[in-house]
């Protein structure tokens, strides 16, 4: 068995259940790997953990994981979980914003660091200036009407907000993937010197990943059970219908290439690549097949 650690991207949330379905139902086991989980979120960075040498495999953001090539950090895919984007921006109908122009001169959310680029892409795109508010993972700053528009995940705060109390009439969503920016988000990623001595393992970790996404697609009440065990035992407050709402949507952005499951588009990359050069003035030095393990033109 050879051990090596996975650090998520964000808090342990069923966003990343593929993993913790994989290591609870001994699929990591089988293809004689022992997963270490480590803890993610706001203070525990997965690419600086991948800098640092302190996890083997991290989760990523496509466009996150592509511009550390810029910092000196080349990275390997060796899963690429999504499909889809699932990346929004969110405003309340009483805000009058109805169209991206309407953003112009409004207070906009937008999460610290790593998960901002794509949103920044988007009101670059549309020639919207806004005043933009570093927030964390909290809704209140929407539901308070403190901000005009908010970053949200189809799958986590989008949610969060009609739990709140918003019904999805009553809210404005600039879906990315409607509006020319349809970057998947989530894939795994181990450093390209890691990659280069042990491609076998670094493949197999993917492998199993995704596999564990599958059973988890399957068998959905077991994998939250699995989910919700993990949140608890990290003091996490576990709401499972937001679980399971947020399982059926990774499901959905998953499956919504099934010939593509855990695979990177050679298209996909370059479209994600010419946006980073031509709107925020990255070089990406890196090449397709550079950067994926399992390349598929």
């Amino acid at each position: 068995m050879i051990t090596v650690r996975f650090r998520p991207q964000w808090l342990h949330q069923a966003q990343f259940a593929g993993v913790y379905v994989a290591h609870a139902k001994g699929i990591y086991r089988d293809y004689g790997l022992n997963v270490i989980i480590q803890d993610g979120g706001p203070d525990y960075p997965a690419a600086k953990s991948l800098r640092d040498g302190d996890s083997e495999f991290v989760s990523l953001f496509l466009l996150t994981a592509m511009a550390q090539a810029d910092e000196g950090l080349r990275l390997v895919n060796v899963a690429q979980v999504s499909q889809r984007s699932s990346f929004m921006i969110a405003a309340k109908q009483s805000s009058g914003i109805r169209e991206p122009k309407d953003l112009n001169g409004r207070k906009v959310g937008l999460w610290y660091s790593d998960f901002r680029e794509i949103a920044l892409l988007f009101l670059q795109k549309n020639n919207v200036e806004a005043e933009i508010i570093p927030v964390d993972w909290t809704i209140n700053l929407l539901l308070s009407d403190a901000i005009d528009a908010l970053n949200v995940m189809r799958y986590n705060e989008y949610h969060q907000l009609m739990q709140a109390g918003l019904d999805p009439e009553e809210m404005t969503v600039f879906e990315m993937a409607d509006h020319g920016l349809n970057i998947p988000e989530d894939g795994i990623y181990c450093t390209r010197e890691f990659y280069n001595f042990n491609p076998k393992l670094a493949r197999d970790f993917g492998e199993a990943t995704m596999d564990g996404w599958l059973y988890a697609i399957n068998n959905p009440e077991e994998a939250l059970d699995i989910v919700m065990d993990i949140m608890r035992r990290s003091y996490i407050p576990a709401n499972r219908p937001h679980q399971r709402w947020m399982l059926n949507v990774q499901r959905d952005v998953i499956l919504a290439r099934p010939e593509m499951v855990g695979k990177l588009e050679e298209s996909v990359f370059n479209t994600a690549k010419g946006m980073l050069i031509d709107h925020a003035g990255m070089k990406v030095p890196v090449s397709f097949r550079e950067f994926v393990a399992n390349a598929v033109d």
